[in-house]
């Protein structure tokens, strides 16, 4: 099988996927690149001049749609500093990307299952204004210092409370999960992915807090 292509956060995507699969890869996509924007701009991560002249400038160069069309407006709302107004620019940006979105076949389909033998796409001239959006958040939100070492915190923070529970789980995990983790070893199954799945599923402010019990000097 040929790798698939690689997505902008430069993780592979696979060739072939299920019609369900498909479906939540664009919602992921969407939410990455508009809610995202929308964090970024909460946060005065991006400004309007940064956001004219990047994304806004790009989407008028598109195939005309009724986002390109109306990017000025949309734009004045994004920024206008209003809670409700902010959220009617970024529905309408989700609710353009979803009505875009169509079932088709699969190119080159080599399967007889039509689960498999269909993918949802968005229109053509739609994905290109995700790409614009996606694009936007990657050099403007993603990669900046700032973002980068609260990313980078956040990751090491997962990796000692990771480290940390499987070094001594009978005494760390909490009672439910350490059973789930006994079960596990007992049956001969990986007690590492109950580890694993109990840390994923902490809030951030819970892994935060858990990391400072943990380690912070007392």
């Amino acid at each position: 099988m040929r790798p698939g292509k690689t997505s902008q956060n430069g993780h592979r995507k696979t060739q072939f996927k299920s019609l369900d699969c498909s479906i939540m890869e664009l919602a992921d996509d969407i939410a990455y690149g508009v809610h995202d924007l929308e964090d970024a701009i909460v946060l005065e991560l991006v400004n309007k001049e940064r956001w004219q002249l990047s994304a806004a400038e790009a989407l008028k160069k598109l195939e005309p749609n009724w986002l390109t069309e109306n990017i000025d407006s949309i734009s004045e709302l994004l920024f206008s500093g209003k809670h409700y107004e902010r959220k009617d620019a970024i529905g309408g940006i989700v609710n353009a990307l979803l009505t875009s979105i169509e079932v088709r076949p699969v190119v080159n389909n080599q399967f007889e299952s039509p689960l498999l033998a269909y993918n949802a796409y968005l229109e053509e001239g739609m994905a290109a204004v995700l790409d614009v959006l996606k694009q936007f958040v990657s050099d403007y939100v993603i990669q900046v210092p700032r973002v980068q070492i609260f990313e980078y915190k956040g990751q090491q923070i997962i990796m000692d409370l990771f480290e940390a529970f499987s070094a001594d789980p009978e005494r760390l995990l909490p009672e439910s999960t350490c059973n789930l983790w006994r079960k596990a070893c007992g049956q001969h199954d990986d007690g590492m992915r109950v580890i694993a799945d109990y840390v994923s599923a902490m809030t951030d402010g819970y892994a935060q807090k858990m990391h400072q019990q943990l380690f912070a000097a007392s």
